[in-house]
């Protein structure tokens, strides 16, 4: 069911006196901008990043840091297997490059050692410097609540720890880190920051006391892991993101990898959109981390041999299709016992076979189908390992600590989780959660009513470049809850032209509208198995949302993205 969203009367026409138009003041009215905000908002300017040290630990951070540049002391880094924890290593590395340091760089394998900094990935850093001097250490993109793990590396190695992390904190957070980044401590009021962002902050306080490191060499990479981590687009994140994918400050990376990767991912612009980074960027970086070790993609993300850097992004790609692979396999299993629980209120689906490392991205296949919170457990040697994705407004942490009997471990936050579950319970895991969302459901009053909301009607004229630059130069870039991509309606439009071209694993429906007598000069593309060509001459309500950036108009990207098609006549 589609339904139009509501918007601010009151404050609509205000926007229009000011001179924002018409369908801007509509967007602007639905998305509670304040008239006071508005320019800042829309803008975005760089040089409105919050100051450095408003982030709780950055000054702490690099007064230790500096100190140890100036003593000439040795570094390295443990950071996580995905997106964020890649690029927060890359950063790391690079600010070291940068001061000529001496810096040791260490993963977290998804498979060997699992998520955090556990006893595994203790043990291993103790045994990397059992015969190497180490007198910094960076903790990225975990490390918050590991108070203990902290004390066991600063008694054994007897070096200074940083901590640079996003995560909730615990009551036993670990207070004992020479140094804490994190938003969750700020006394100002803080915006949710992924992992590189918070060490995009410190390079910038770095900034504040030396002219030896350029800050906009580091943006892009802080943009790619505020995407892909899908961290808020909002405060310092809309900054970061909306110059941080630009022309500029792609170009001021120094490394050629990320340009290596965005040709093999075939990104022709010379901006990188939001939809590149999570649909192409992101699963790439993802993938190497998900199914094997996180090393090669962070090798060709600090790679400067332009030859070098094109044969890695190249043999990435290869990572990358065999994930494609296992998740296909694992989503055909995972939908058809899905179906069998259609009738819940939520799905916990589980796989002897499925590999671990692709779990998160079935779930959100789930969510995607059924419209319900969803969870997906595989299992490695004796352990059942799953991921959980929530849809809108439900929050899946609540609902799993009204039910932690099912889990061994779990956590996250309120649109995913990681869950380790009892082996004694894998039988009866998926009754227990139904019935602990269907509890939630009922105190939270939710509807369980699948409604999608547009955010306007309207007709062909507005079909056009003019109308995709305005949007690109304003709202964009999106984030879900509060800023999300607008969905626009053109109703009765006459289906016309249809396309559609059919491989192994999707299927492109293509065609063109004409309404009134006018017809959009524009195709229509549509990812589906439910439509094809017999929709030719019919009336329907036609829903989709404007291309990103400056490709509206250009032949190969000329395609509105659709969202749904509702046949008004048969």
């Amino acid at each position: 069911m589609w339904k139009q969203k509501t918007h601010n009367k009151e404050i609509e026409p205000v926007f229009i006196k000011k001179g924002y138009g018409k369908l801007l003041s509509r967007l602007l009215s639905q998305r509670n901008i304040k008239l006071h905000n508005v320019d800042t908002f829309l803008f975005s300017d760089y040089k409105n990043l919050s100051h450095p040290y408003s982030l709780y630990g950055v000054e702490k951070a690099v007064d230790i840091f500096c100190k140890s540049v100036k003593n000439g002391e040795s570094m390295a880094f443990w950071t996580d297997y995905d997106a964020d924890g890649v690029l927060s290593g890359v950063m790391a590395k690079e600010m070291c490059n940068n001061f000529g340091i001496e810096c040791t760089c260490m993963f977290s394998s998804r498979l060997e050692h699992g998520y955090g900094l556990n006893e595994k990935s203790v043990k291993e850093i103790k045994e990397k410097f059992k015969d190497k001097r180490i007198d910094l250490l960076f903790i990225l993109d975990s490390g918050t609540n590991s108070f203990n793990e902290i004390e066991e590396l600063k008694k054994s190695l007897k070096c200074k720890i940083i901590i640079v992390d996003h995560h909730l904190p615990s009551e036993n957070y670990a207070r004992n880190a020479d140094a804490l980044i994190s938003w969750h401590f700020s006394k100002e009021p803080q915006q949710e920051m992924c992992a590189a962002g918070e060490i995009f902050q410190f390079i910038r306080g770095i900034r504040w006391l030396t002219k030896k490191i350029n800050p906009i060499e580091y943006l892009s990479l802080a943009a790619l892991a505020t995407v892909a981590d899908v961290s808020p687009v909002v405060g310092d994140n809309r900054i970061i993101v909306k110059n941080g994918l630009t022309e500029f400050a792609i170009n001021h990376v120094v490394s050629s990898g990320l340009k290596s990767l965005m040709r093999q991912s075939k990104i022709y612009g010379k901006n990188l959109t939001q939809h590149d980074v999570s649909f192409k960027i992101a699963p790439k970086i993802n993938a190497v981390g998900r199914i094997f070790n996180p090393d090669i993609v962070f090798g060709l993300l600090i790679e400067r041999d332009p030859d070098i850097a094109n044969n890695t992004a190249e043999y990435i790609m290869g990572y990358n299709e065999e994930r494609k692979k296992i998740q296909k396999e694992i989503e055909t299993e995972a939908i058809k016992l899905a179906e069998k629980q259609n009738d819940k209120n939520g799905i916990l689906v589980v796989g002897d076979s499925w590999h671990i490392g692709v779990v998160g991205i079935v779930a959100s296949r789930l969510v995607e189908v059924f419209n319900k919170p969803s969870i997906v457990v595989g299992k490695m040697g004796k352990i059942w390992k799953g991921s959980g994705r929530s849809v809108k407004g439900v929050n899946l942490k609540e609902i799993l600590d009204t039910c932690p009997e099912i889990f061994e471990t779990y956590g996250g936050h309120s649109g995913a989780v990681g869950v380790t579950v009892k082996p004694e319970m894998i039988g009866e895991a998926h009754k227990i959660f139904d019935k602990a969302c269907d509890r939630y459901y009922s105190q939270k009053s939710i509807s369980k009513e699948n409604v999608n909301y547009y955010d306007a009607m309207i007709d062909i004229p507005l079909l056009s470049p003019d109308t995709s630059t305005m949007l690109n130069n304003s709202l964009y870039p999106y984030c879900v809850e509060n800023n999300a991509e607008p969905i626009f309606m053109i109703p009765q439009a006459r289906i016309i032209d249809t396309k559609l071209i059919e491989k192994e694993t999707w299927r492109l429906l293509t065609f063109y509208i004409e309404r009134k007598g006018k017809r959009c000069p524009y195709a229509f593309k549509f990812f589906t198995k439910k439509f094809g060509t017999e929709l030719e001459g019919r009336l329907a309500d036609v829903l989709f949302t404007f291309p990103q950036h400056n490709t509206f108009g250009e032949t190969k990207y000329s395609q509105f993205e659709l969202s749904a098609i509702d046949i008004v006549v048969k």
